[in-house]
């Protein structure tokens, strides 16, 4: 796959006037560089021009995972496991609503990012359909050898790993802009195999969960009706207000640069997001507007004219607003 990939860069880059990359080796040190610095053009249409594809100590870059989730298939993400329980619950035959939202509900949470082997067996146990139960399991991977390398992320619960010269909490990191870095717990486990989540449920269900509760707990604060991923996953949240028959959806996205959202919704049919009706909100955790300003007008912008007329994307600080104007 790599040589084939090499010889498809080669053809890119020789109808773009590039330097040719005549090796593996002399690709690789091309794919370190900004993509803005291949020498392809339109690449940056796709892809953002700042980000690399492979980062020195991490390998894959998390935009270039964000690329592969986006485009290719969330299987190539290490999401194959949540895909799967979501296609089994959402089956004809089953509509396992209630199984589905226990499920990412628990995925969602900090305190089940390292679990060891009892508290994992206890809640696949506690799903009654055997076949799900496995489903769940494989969503974790044993990490028992590698403990005592390992420190607790003081945002999401998963395990920082040190390399190049700091802690780190998987690929992008995310989390050190999310919490304090100075101290850190130890996982305090003896003799317990001991299980994580895997890298891309981490990325892809983890990290947008804990944003979609802490807006879930807001909302219910401040009395509004709650619905946990309606639907199995039609959307993230759906809002009411007063016992009202009249709800609002909405869909948490979490991707790391404004262009790869655009670009997930633009790739995207017609059909598939009729579903963005008029009471559907995209919403983007506060964070990424802290990291990247003007995030959302950015993504906007860059939708496809026919979808910025159904796409509706608002910052997290931005749905009190909206919710008194769509539900008040």
């Amino acid at each position: 796959e790599l040589h084939r990939g090499m010889l498809m860069f080669i053809q890119e880059a020789g109808r773009s006037g590039a330097e040719i990359s005549t090796d593996l080796y002399r690709l690789l040190h091309i794919l370190h560089k900004p993509s803005s610095k291949w020498g392809i053009q339109g690449l940056t249409e796709y892809y953002p021009g700042e980000s690399s594809l492979i980062e020195e100590f991490i390998g894959i870059s998390p935009d270039a995972e964000d690329f592969i989730n986006t485009y290719i298939s969330p299987d190539e993400a290490q999401q194959k496991n949540m895909l799967a329980i979501l296609q089994f619950c959402r089956d004809e035959n089953r509509n396992l609503q209630a199984e589905y939202t226990q499920i990412r509900t628990f995925l969602s949470r900090p305190q089940n990012a390292v679990l060891s082997a009892l508290e994992l067996a206890q809640f696949a146990e506690s799903i009654r359909d055997r076949e799900l139960s496995a489903l769940v399991r494989q969503c974790y991977e044993e990490v028992t050898l590698q403990m005592d390398n390992y420190r607790k992320c003081p945002h999401c619960g998963w395990t920082l790993t040190y390399k190049h010269d700091r802690w780190r909490c998987n690929k992008e990191n995310i989390c050190h802009s999310l919490a304090d870095f100075e101290k850190f717990d130890l996982f305090n486990y003896k003799d317990e195999r001991v299980f994580r989540l895997l890298p891309g449920i981490q990325r892809y269900v983890l990290l947008p969960g804990i944003s979609e509760m802490k807006i879930a707990e807001w909302l219910k604060q401040k009395g509004y009706g709650v619905e946990l991923y309606p639907h199995i996953d039609e959307y993230d949240l759906a809002i009411s207000h007063n016992d009202s028959e009249s709800k609002m959806f909405l869909d948490v996205k979490d991707f790391k640069d404004p262009r790869t959202l655009a670009n997930f919704f633009n790739q995207k049919s017609l059909s598939y997001l009729e579903k963005y009706g008029q009471q559907v909100y995209v919403v983007i955790p506060k964070y990424r507007n802290d990291l990247y300003s003007s995030y959302g007008m950015r993504a906007s912008t860059l939708l496809k004219e026919d979808r910025r007329k159904l796409i509706k994307i608002i910052m997290e600080n931005e749905l009190e607003k909206t919710l008194k104007k769509v539900l008040w």
